[in-house]
């Protein structure tokens, strides 16, 4: 029989080869996977996913450049420099009144900071408030007849685009710090702050706890490092390290005796300080408490 005379064999017969050849590759994968997966190998390394660094931080990067670069002597406010914790809470101010741009421009920008370190957790709302009660009409005359306007902030930034920003006050005529912010002027990130409770508050004002570290962690965007923890003896009543970053926060909350001058008369007073600050710090350099 000549399949030219049943063409409708013929073109069944076509299909079915077109049909075979097509569903050879799908079978022969499909035996090769039932093979594979039917017997187990061992493999040398599983895969991890990477461990998030402090290279991979950008803030984090900045401030160990600027670790490297500045000096090793630091200037504190004159109120913070016989604290013991001193050498490890770099504030970062290293200008006074008089070599500061007056920042009448970053008023509300210095409030939303402050407002944004409270909502989130960082410091307690009383801490922003004293930090930002501006005192209006209010003005410091140096000894050469400079007059400066203390209802705003006034700051200085550095070769690394790190801003500070301070609000002075005065007590009974001498010039005191009210607060001290560092933020990076490209993220809006806050790295330090210091602020001074008013003389008449008498009860201990609040200290950030571990929940208040990891807020102020987060807002530098810094959670996803994954393994802040509280230090183990070290000399810190709060803090959290990350070994992963390399980072280290620190916090306290102290008394502290303002001592001015105003017209050859010392000028003292009793009161409380907050010290936020983040830094790099490897673990070797961790401090510890040697027992």
């Amino acid at each position: 029989m000549s399949l030219w005379q049943h063409p409708r064999w013929m073109a069944g017969l076509c299909t079915v080869a077109v049909l075979v050849c097509a569903a050879a590759p799908a079978v022969f994968l499909t035996a090769v996977d039932t093979a594979a997966l039917g017997h187990s190998a061992a493999v040398e390394d599983a895969y991890q996913a990477p461990t998030p660094q402090g290279s991979d931080y950008y803030i984090l990067r900045q401030l160990t450049a600027r670790q490297q670069q500045s000096s090793a002597v630091v200037d504190f406010p004159a109120e913070e420099k016989e604290t013991p914790l001193a050498l490890k809470m770099y504030i970062g101010a290293q200008n006074g009144l008089e070599s500061m741009m007056n920042g009448y421009q970053y008023k509300e920008t210095v409030d939303a900071a402050f407002q944004m370190l409270a909502d989130c957790g960082a410091i307690a709302p009383e801490w922003a408030a004293w930090a930002t009660d501006w005192q209006e009409n209010e003005y410091f005359e140096n000894y050469t007849g400079q007059t400066y306007d203390l209802g705003v902030p006034y700051y200085a930034t550095d070769s690394l685009g790190f801003v500070t920003l301070k609000r002075f006050a005065q007590e009974q005529g001498a010039l005191y710090t009210v607060f001290s912010l560092t933020m990076d002027s490209r993220t809006g990130v806050v790295t330090q702050v210091w602020v001074s409770a008013p003389r008449q508050e008498e009860t201990t004002p609040s200290a950030p706890d571990e929940a208040d570290l990891r807020a102020f962690a987060k807002q530098a965007g810094l959670e996803n490092l994954g393994d802040w923890a509280v230090p183990e003896q070290t000399p810190y009543a709060h803090a959290l390290y990350s070994a992963n970053g390399e980072a280290l926060i620190t916090a306290t909350v102290s008394p502290y005796e303002y001592s001015g001058w105003n017209n050859g008369t010392t000028i003292t007073s009793d009161r409380w300080f907050l010290s936020l600050s983040l830094q790099p710090c490897t673990a070797e350099e961790l401090p510890t408490i040697v027992s």
